[in-house]
């Protein structure tokens, strides 16, 4: 098995909704490849996440910088696009 067949079973895997022979070769795959492994922790850890019904508030300000640094960067991009279409013959 590779990794993109493990990628291609992750939702599956979690789940728990495939077969015995194929979860077994999934698991074999996770017993030493430790980038695999991580992305079907990473999985679980945000299905758990979204689960969690607990809601945080946000610190004094967060949305006026938040809103700042995403106008910088969308000038950023557009400044960064239009001179590389200027470049391009």
């Amino acid at each position: 098995m590779t990794c993109k067949d493990v990628w291609r079973e992750v939702s599956n895997y979690v789940d728990n909704t495939i077969s015995a022979e194929l979860r077994q070769e999934l698991e074999l795959h996770l017993s030493y490849c430790r980038h695999c492994t991580a992305i079907i922790d990473g999985v679980r850890n945000i299905i758990v996440l979204i689960a969690d019904e607990r809601v945080f508030s946000l610190p004094s300000g967060f949305s006026t910088r938040l809103r700042a640094r995403l106008k910088t960067e969308a000038i950023s991009i557009v400044k960064n696009r239009t001179q590389t279409e200027g470049n391009v013959e």
